[in-house]
């Protein structure tokens, strides 16, 4: 899609410059036939005369540096007269690519392959992303057995993120898996942009595909590339662009599990609509992928008041290098362009620092404590985990390794640059936890597979106020481990939280003549048992928005009512959609 786009606004700013190819060729084509003559004159001599008449090499190179100076005015013309295939981005910084969001819902997202499990990380990622896009308009479509609307293209993602995190397998009124239903909610939200001119990104999140998807998918955002080409699926007119689709798989194609990650159907999906596929990551660069051709998209395609970028400035690098190398005559050029790669490739290329030895951070954690962390690690912490920052080649890796260098910030009680340095897990794990990055703590702590990590995993957990999972985790551990008395000893430690939790809620409940609700398997914090609203204090009735807007009271209780519990409110709307669709 990107060449296609790229062919059709390929142009000149300073098209004019394009004239001084005519005496260029002129002048190139007699000093090349100068030189032809100059040999053929050696034709008259006999052949060893004419050996040892001649310097230097024979052949095409004897004439190279001729010829390396024609590509360099050629290089100039064209720098010159400006080649240009986008438009400048908006010396205001304003992110407006507009984005639609599709997202499966189905029951396949609750896998484990990935922790803590994909679907938790497909709205880690959109968070993320949300982050970077600064303002960006962004659309949410859910789909399962049905695709609907969650949110409009909004820039207000205080108004999305909660809608965001209500999104579940049990909200949706239709089991299944039919990424093709969202295509009508695509062409809806992209109406409006696409009459100004951008066409606007399409992010699909998926494990996997259905039966038809790939076909109505190709039908769709193939259906105005070629020519005249209409489609049953979507209002496209001829002429547009189709939207960009990106597709970011969700899962591990290397675990085991009831429904497998299908990473070769999205590749497929993917290059047949001529969009692009890219795998969910443990850093950020996945979400930067996609920030970056939203970005690059729309200033391929957006028909705007912006002035041309002129791309021959990227050229004169070029240039200015081979002129800094024609210092000489001869094969020195050759030589010295040679030596200038082998530097750049030895610099750009560093040999792979080797690993220490991860056997010794396996006792390190045990009698960690996070007590002594400066509120200055903590800042440095948090920023480094919201920016996505990862381990960048630098300096010391050409003297230390990464665990080395973690080690050494580590025992300076630096434990947020300690923990981006390590690479290896335990160690890593263990500078996260003293940086009270609970969470991430725990997730490198499961990816080992020792008593000590999974002690670990349910410390952080703790640490969380995560309870119910933390001691769920400490029975395994002692369960497996009976002499692991550290173990044995933070169990009782965390059953006794629960018990006077649960205490203190029934209490609380039994003077309010409510049910009291004992914490369940799921994790739980220490702001007590989960409050259970009284059934009759919601509203129960349905109401049409013209009854909404004449009671201000109703309209409060309802407002009220969606704030406080959006999943409640997504499986309503969903269901009465699907009940006005006649699918149900």
């Amino acid at each position: 899609m990107y060449f296609s786009i790229i062919w059709q606004n390929f142009h000149f700013i300073r098209p004019f410059w394009l004239l001084a190819f005519v005496p260029f060729v002129l002048f190139f084509v007699i000093n090349f036939q100068q030189k032809k003559s100059q040999e053929s004159r050696l034709k008259d001599f006999p052949p060893h005369l004419a050996a040892a008449l001649t310097v230097g090499e024979q052949g095409w190179k004897k004439l190279l540096p001729l010829k390396l100076w024609g590509f360099l005015v050629v290089l100039a013309i064209i720098i010159a007269a400006g080649p240009s295939w986008l438009r400048q981005a908006s010396p205001f910084g304003e992110d407006t690519a507009p984005l639609v969001i599709v997202l499966d819902v189905s029951e396949s997202m609750l896998q484990q392959d990935i922790q803590p499990s994909r679907l938790v990380r497909a709205k880690q990622k959109i968070s993320d992303l949300l982050a970077l896009r600064e303002g960006g308009s962004t659309a949410l479509v859910v789909y399962a057995g049905s695709a609907h609307t969650a949110m409009a293209l909004t820039r207000d993602n205080a108004i999305f993120t909660p809608l965001l995190q209500a999104v579940s397998p049990k909200i949706m009124p239709r089991k299944g898996k039919f990424a093709e239903y969202s295509l009508a909610n695509i062409d809806t939200l992209l109406a409006a942009e696409r009459s100004k001119g951008n066409p606007g990104s399409v992010l699909l999140i998926t494990d996997g595909l259905g039966s038809d998807t790939k076909a109505r998918f190709v039908d769709y955002f193939n259906g105005s590339i070629n020519n005249n080409t209409s489609t049953t699926n979507s209002n496209l007119n001829s002429q547009q662009s189709p939207p960009l689709l990106l597709v970011l798989g969700v899962g591990n194609s290397e675990q085991a599990v009831s429904v497998p990650f299908d990473a070769d159907g999205l590749k497929s999906l993917a290059k047949s609509a001529s969009g692009y596929y890219q795998p969910i990551s443990t850093d950020n660069s996945d979400v930067e992928w996609i920030q970056d051709n939203i970005q690059q998209f729309m200033l391929l395609s957006n028909d705007n008041a912006q002035p041309w970028a002129d791309m021959g400035y990227n050229l004169v690098f070029l240039l200015a290098l081979l002129f800094l190398l024609w210092f000489r005559r001869g094969w020195t050029i050759n030589w010295s362009l040679q030596s200038v790669l082998l530097l750049f490739a030895l610099t750009y290329f560093p040999v792979p620092p080797v690993l220490a030895n991860a056997a010794t951070s396996n006792t390190t954690f045990e009698n960690m404590s996070s007590e002594n962390l400066s509120s200055e690690n903590k800042a440095q912490m948090t920023n480094s985990v919201k920016e996505g920052l990862q381990p960048q080649w630098r300096f010391a890796d050409l003297w230390m390794t990464a665990d080395q260098q973690g080690q050494y910030y580590f025992n300076r009680g630096d434990y947020a640059q300690a923990a981006v340095r390590f690479d290896d897990l335990m160690w890593k794990a263990s500078a996260y936890y003293f940086a009270e990055e609970f969470d991430l703590a725990r997730r490198y702590f499961m990816r080992v597979d020792n008593p000590v990590a999974q002690f670990g995993a349910a410390s952080a957990l703790a640490q969380s106020r995560e309870y119910i999972a933390a001691r769920n985790l400490f029975k395994q551990i002692v369960k497996e481990n009976p002499d692991y008395l550290q173990a044995a000893h933070n169990l009782a430690i965390v059953q006794k939280i629960i018990d006077d939790i649960n205490r203190m809620s029934e209490s609380q409940t039994n003077n309010e003549n409510e049910a009291s609700k004992e914490l369940g398997d799921q994790p739980q914090t220490s702001d007590g048992a989960e409050k259970m609203m009284r059934q009759e204090q919601l509203i129960k009735e349905s109401y049409n928005a013209e009854q909404l807007l004449q009671d201000e009271a109703l309209n409060k209780a309802w407002m009220k009512r969606v704030q406080g519990d959006p999943e409640r409110f997504l499986m309503t709307k969903f269901s009465q959609q699907l009940q006005t669709e006649g699918r149900l």
